[in-house]
């Protein structure tokens, strides 16, 4: 009997690992520049700031490198 590879919970459970992945990815370097920020005691947040963004654009690339990863 042949499995059914194309099941709608198995794409289901990829991309919301793939989501769940990159939030946390995410969520991690916010709160690593938010400790980094009350360290330094500057005005303006800027290890938050930036860390976020690379976050996000980490996540992205870690995504993208997911969603078209070749079998």
């Amino acid at each position: 009997m042949k499995k059914n590879d194309d099941s709608p919970l198995k794409f289901y459970a990829k991309y919301s690992s793939l989501a769940l992945q990159m939030i946390v990815i995410i969520v991690g370097a916010a709160f690593g520049g938010r400790e980094i920020d009350k360290l330094t005691s500057w005005e303006f947040p800027v290890f938050t700031v930036s860390l976020t963004i690379l976050g996000v654009i980490i996540s992205v690339i870690y995504g993208m490198r997911e969603i078209f990863k070749h079998k």
